[in-house]
């Protein structure tokens, strides 16, 4: 009796992470976001070599740049808290706003550039590059930007 009671334990609490409600609005498909975080864009040291002058930001986890051409780039850590995988996605947003970048009026939609699946409660590093189209404009107003990591699965 005693041998089977942790193959009941371990069936028992599968069926119970499967039973999860689920989501069926209309951004279910999109994946749910579990991270939003608004970021300062602050001129960067312009550097020797004839690269566009950029804006950086950064926190703990998260450094990247803009440049005037529209280009971008992001090095963020995602932490995946389940042992069952999920897919996540993570992507940038600019925008303007006060210098805490808590009151942005935001200039474009979420341009995501990584997709990567996480199992076992795995940290993964998503880094990735775009371009906003029409980039020089907004980045001249731009001062804020918004990294936002969406999830797809088990999350």
């Amino acid at each position: 009796m005693w041998k089977f009671l942790p193959v009941c334990l371990l069936v028992a609490c599968a069926a119970n992470e499967q039973a999860q409600p689920v989501n069926r609005d209309d951004s279910s498909d999109q994946g749910r976001i579990v991270l939003q975080v608004a970021l300062p864009a602050e001129s960067s040291a312009p550097t020797a070599n004839s690269q566009s002058p950029r804006k950086t930001f950064q926190r703990r986890g998260i450094e990247g740049w803009l440049d005037a051409t529209g280009a971008w780039r992001i090095n963020a850590e995602v932490h995946h808290g389940r042992l069952r995988c999920g897919i996540y996605e993570t992507g940038i947003q600019l925008g303007t706003g006060n210098p805490v970048c808590s009151e942005v009026k935001w200039l474009t939609d979420v341009e995501y550039v990584t997709r990567l699946r996480h199992c076992n409660s795995a940290v993964r590093i998503h880094s990735g590059s775009g371009k906003f189209p029409d980039g020089a404009n907004r980045l001249q107003a731009a001062n804020c930007v918004r990294v936002v990591v969406r999830c797809n699965g088990v999350c």
